[in-house]
């Protein structure tokens, strides 16, 4: 009998992994890169942070090779990014939140490996630490801003398993944001990280 139910149990996921999944929700971990800015005597760093990101993705179309998704990717770097620069009067770092709905593109995406390209747009939100890089107070308040997102990315689906596993690189193209100074014009933010899709 037990034998029977094991047989049964392989055919229904057999068939499940026939079916196209629709939806997609993706949780993927990494870290956010943010480059240098400004010339060899005033230049700004910024340190990596821990970031993560949640993703709902809907099909919108499937013509076998290629299928199509809208996306909702919503990166979060809740950790501050620290500042190193000789603007003294710079914030020592700051926290950033992503939220830009994208359609992304999927070839092959019934197989084993699926790169995909991504871009969409919407808003980024920064939080300023209260501290200057000089030791000073800041009371600058968190400020919004428009972003532009471009990914590239690859998933793995396991056979006769709902999930996926994923690896993607976004930038994060954003309008410039108060650092409470006007030297230091920020823009790129990369996010690069890896995670698990269900797919269903």
């Amino acid at each position: 009998m037990s034998k029977h139910v094991y047989l049964a149990a392989l055919v229904l996921a057999f068939c499940a992994s026939g079916f196209a999944q629709k939806n997609e929700l993706a949780l993927v971990a990494g870290g956010k890169f943010t480059p240098s800015v400004g010339g060899t005597t005033n230049q700004t760093t910024f340190s990596k942070t821990f970031a993560f990101e949640a993703n709902y993705a809907a099909e919108l179309a499937d013509v076998g090779a290629a299928a199509l998704y809208l996306e909702f990717p919503f990166v979060a770097a809740p950790a501050s990014s620290k500042l190193t620069t000789n603007n003294l009067t710079a914030v020592s770092g700051y926290s950033s939140f992503f939220f830009t709905p994208s359609l992304r593109l999927k070839a092959i995406p019934k197989a084993a490996f699926s790169p995909w390209i991504s871009a969409g747009a919407g808003i980024s939100h920064f939080n300023p630490d209260s501290t200057t890089v000089g030791g000073g107070s800041s009371i600058l308040k968190g400020n919004t801003k428009s972003a532009v997102q471009l990914g590239v990315g690859t998933d793995i689906h396991p056979p006769l398993l709902p999930l996926a596993f994923r690896a993607e690189i976004r930038d994060l193209y954003t309008g410039i944001p108060n650092l409470n100074t006007v030297g230091i014009k920020v823009r790129h933010n990369l996010f690069v990280g890896g995670g698990v899709v269900l797919r269903f």
